[in-house]
């Protein structure tokens, strides 16, 4: 009797369940040994990060183009995306967890709830771009323009949305959500 403990079968019943599934198993297994043999034969694969490695997460990226893609709820965690352009991409909701993005062209993308936390941010451009309840880190105040973005309910600390109010960019209205840059930020007048 195949008796399952805690979501566990026993070897009886995984033989059994083997035996059922033979032929959906080795018609998968070409398919599985093709895989394999691209992920080796490429150096910039992606590996696997702690809980992660779907979609982009530790993949080599540097200076592809993402352009108006729809890239809503991708994992880039841990990604070099150097120099990578996202210019007009549906981002929302992806995780950019500890990636570098730095000189990243995010403009007029939709940003909206993404995680930026611990990211490398240096010279990425954010004119635009929509990252409404997205959550940053201190590194937002290293990209290189902020025009235009909207970060309505964004999810950072007080003193780095109170340095972005002082910057000479943090002027106009996202084209996308008619909010300004400065009330999004919550900026004094």
């Amino acid at each position: 009797m195949g008796s399952r403990v805690q979501g566990v079968m026993d070897w009886g019943a995984r033989r059994q369940w083997i035996g059922d599934h033979r032929p959906q198993l080795l018609n998968a297994l070409p398919a599985l040994i093709l895989g394999l043999a691209v992920a080796c034969a490429d150096p910039h694969t992606a590996a696997a990060v702690s809980g992660g490695g779907k979609d982009f997460a530790s993949a080599y990226l540097r200076g592809r183009d993402f352009s108006q893609g729809d890239y809503k709820s991708k994992d880039f965690s841990g990604c070099d995306a150097q120099d990578v352009s996202f210019v007009g991409s549906k981002l929302v909701g992806a995780r950019f967890y500890k990636a570098d993005i730095a000189r990243a062209d995010f403009t007029s993308a939709d940003l909206t709830s993404a995680s930026l936390e611990d990211t490398s941010l240096d010279g990425a451009v954010l004119k635009d771009a929509v990252l409404a309840s997205a959550y940053l880190s201190q590194s937002v105040e290293a990209v290189k323009n902020i025009a235009g973005a909207d970060f309505s309910e964004a999810v950072m600390r007080p003193d780095v949305q109170q340095r972005l109010c002082k910057r000479e960019d943090a002027t106009g209205k996202n084209p996308a959500t008619g909010v300004t840059t400065r009330e999004s930020l919550m900026c004094p007048d």
